[in-house]
């Protein structure tokens, strides 16, 4: 009899205990609060890119340079940026937070980032020289411009020349997309989007921190 009544004391505590864990585990997860930033939602967001009948298109030589140099993936930062901050000024607007935690939420981001810390970019460049490949300057011209406009003309032809492009008809319209071209896209934006990804969950790590003031 004392026995039957030790088992019942014991499966009784084993039942009180499991409960007692259950409440304060779910009283934890109650409390813990939900990242800043759905990253996996604005991943999704993010369009995958469409190469879809690129090859041969004609493109200016400016764009292609950008995408061979991969000069546009510094601004990446710059949109998750943005999210970062607007969902932190919602957050901000309807939370009664401390003033510390307040401080902390407000200087998680810059209002802007800086520009990428570098001179004028290599591609930009054949932003205009494209426009002058059909340009006849008239005999009267100075020797100094026909020879500037020369420079610029056989700098145009040398890239071309170097990463085996075929221009156009007419030679204005750029070059022809090629297999590089795709492949670094591609590249690109998979760089891109793993950058765009990081930063939005070095935000959520911080946004945990300001979690933990008062």
């Amino acid at each position: 009899m004392l026995k039957k009544f030790h088992n019942i004391l014991g499966r009784l505590f084993l039942s009180g205990a499991s409960f007692f864990w259950a409440s304060c585990d779910s009283g934890t997860s109650a409390e813990k609060p939900s990242a800043l930033i759905d990253v996996n939602q604005e991943m999704a967001k993010l369009k995958q890119p469409d190469t879809t009948g690129l090859k041969g298109q004609c493109i200016s030589v400016k764009s292609y340079c950008d995408v061979i140099d991969d000069e546009l993936s510094p601004f990446q930062n710059y949109y998750a940026n943005t999210i970062a901050r607007e969902k932190i000024d919602e957050l901000l607007k309807s939370k009664n937070f401390s003033n510390e935690k307040r401080i902390c939420y407000a200087n998680l981001v810059p209002k802007e980032l800086p520009a990428p810390l570098y001179g004028v970019p290599y591609c930009q460049q054949f932003s205009l020289i494209e426009t002058y490949q059909n340009i006849v300057l008239p005999d009267n011209e100075s020797d100094t411009s026909k020879e500037w406009f020369k420079s610029q003309q056989d700098k145009y032809q040398h890239y071309l020349k170097d990463n085996n492009l075929t221009a156009c008809t007419p030679i204005t319209d750029g070059v022809h997309i090629d297999d590089k071209y795709i492949n670094a896209a591609l590249q690109n934006e998979q760089r891109s989007r793993e950058a765009f990804r990081s930063y939005l969950e070095y935000i959520n790590k911080e946004a945990a921190e300001c979690e933990t003031f008062d």
